[in-house]
């Protein structure tokens, strides 16, 4: 798919008005091309930044900061420059012309990544974790990708595949050799060891979520009779007006949905309409979206203006292990309860948002907490393909060993199985997988 002995050149930063572009060159060519565009004879010091003015026959083009990082020390293990220019389009375009007038062509997409797995510096879990961070779109796929970018992921897809080595070399062994020249370990044991690395691998899949199951997702559903003030507490809540807000009963019939950060978890905030017997068409969808966002929230704020407790239990049925939270609303107009555990906001004065925001963030801390509790890692949909195959592949080598008690047919199977999730880190001549995987990078990635 790519040449890794070419030159390459590309726009690592959004294109567009910004204080600075960052331009990142990769190949064997990088030395010269940092003598030639500063007109110096002596070549850059690794690891440090150089202020440099670049010119192009004697005209000036940018002042520019150049960062060289000598290989195999590098993000793609080969010599690598990086340079800072100032912002806007029309330098750095001045500027990359000016480098492929040096030999360099423009970089396709995840070339610099491809690079770095060619070299050894990450593995295909890694190198996809890049592109999960780049695309995650709430701070806990960011977290979960960054462990994989760790090497979370990896450490623990290699120790099953160690142990899984260690058997078919034990096995390959006893084939090899006669029976008296070796300790043959019999087939239960096989089996018993089978089991444990199967064991492993479903608790790696137990422990994994992926991106597009939305588990990371955290919602807070805004719900109680019509006219209750859910509306404008939503609105308060996110500090400006997304909800329309009138005096009108039943004002809201559908669900309305706005994104908040709120401990630096990004927050899915859902405004629905009343719960209320419905008389029509319209308000009975109204009613059934309200009854979905319930269902599918992790917190329940149940609002209001008189007594939210005695108002939810009119709807136990469908508040019924949920994750709630009270909240008396209009408290402005005098009307508050003394009632325990059970928060007293206006939306008009403000009073009492804070310490919803409090409770908020306390709730969606012990979700949190729970949440990493049960699970370890992110995975994408080829991950977690990889680790059912494998533990299907080895429940399979089991069954085959008890039922024909051949070492020969069983290793043979248990090869297939290893090579298969070794793909998942490894380049075991799996070039279509390793080609989908870096052309969905960005270019400059």
């Amino acid at each position: 798919m790519y040449n890794i002995q070419d030159n390459i050149v590309a726009l690592s930063t959004v294109p567009g008005k910004s204080a600075l572009n960052v331009v990142r060159c990769s190949g064997p060519g990088v030395v010269c091309l940092y003598e030639d565009l500063t007109q110096s004879d002596k070549s850059p010091s690794p690891n440090y930044a150089h202020l440099k003015t670049i010119y192009y026959k004697k005209e000036i083009i940018d002042e520019v900061m150049l960062t060289f990082f000598a290989g195999p020390k590098s993000f793609t293990g080969q010599d690598m420059l990086e340079l800072s220019t100032h912002g806007g389009i029309v330098v750095v375009k001045k500027i990359i012309s000016l480098i492929e007038n040096f030999g360099f062509r423009q970089a396709m997409p995840g070339e610099y990544s491809y690079r770095a797995f060619i070299h050894g510096k990450i593995d295909l879990i890694q190198a996809e974790s890049i592109a999960s961070i780049v695309d995650s779109g709430n701070n806990l796929d960011v977290l979960y990708s960054l462990n994989n970018l760790k090497g979370g992921l990896s450490k623990a897809i290699k120790t099953i595949l160690s142990k899984t080595e260690n058997i078919i070399t034990h096995i390959e062994h006893e084939l090899d050799f006669d029976e008296g020249e070796i300790d043959f370990v019999a087939l239960k044991e096989y089996e018993k060891q089978l089991n444990k690395i199967i064991d492993l691998a479903n608790d790696i899949n137990a422990k994994s979520y992926l991106a597009q199951e939305n588990k990371s997702n955290f919602n807070i559903c805004l719900a109680g009779r019509t006219n209750a003030g859910k509306s404008s507490l939503f609105n308060c809540l996110l500090g400006y007006d997304r909800s329309i807000v009138t005096k009108q009963e039943g004002t809201t019939r559908d669900t309305v949905e706005a994104e908040l950060v709120i401990n630096d978890i990004n927050v899915t905030l859902v405004d629905t309409a009343g719960i209320r017997k419905a008389t029509n068409l319209v308000e009975k969808e109204g009613v059934s979206r309200t009854c979905a966002a319930i269902k599918d929230a992790d917190i329940v704020v149940f609002v209001d203006e008189k007594n939210p407790r005695t108002e939810s239990k009119k709807h136990s049925s469908l508040l019924k292990n949920k994750n709630l939270l009270f909240v008396q609303s209009k408290a402005d107009l005098g009307n508050t309860s003394q009632t325990k555990k059970t928060l007293q906001t206006s939306s008009t004065t403000k009073a009492g948002i804070d310490s919803l925001f409090t409770e908020l963030s306390t709730k969606i801390d012990k979700h949190l907490s729970v949440f990493k509790k049960t699970n370890l890692f992110l995975v994408n949909g080829r991950q977690r393909a990889s680790l059912t195959a494998f533990v299907l592949g080895l429940q399979y080598c089991v069954k085959i060993s008890k039922k024909t008690k051949d070492l020969v047919l069983l290793v043979s199977i248990l090869r297939k199985t290893y090579e298969d999730l070794s793909s998942l880190v490894q380049n075991k001549d799996r070039d279509q997988i390793i080609n989908n995987i870096f052309k969905g990078f960005c270019v400059g990635k």
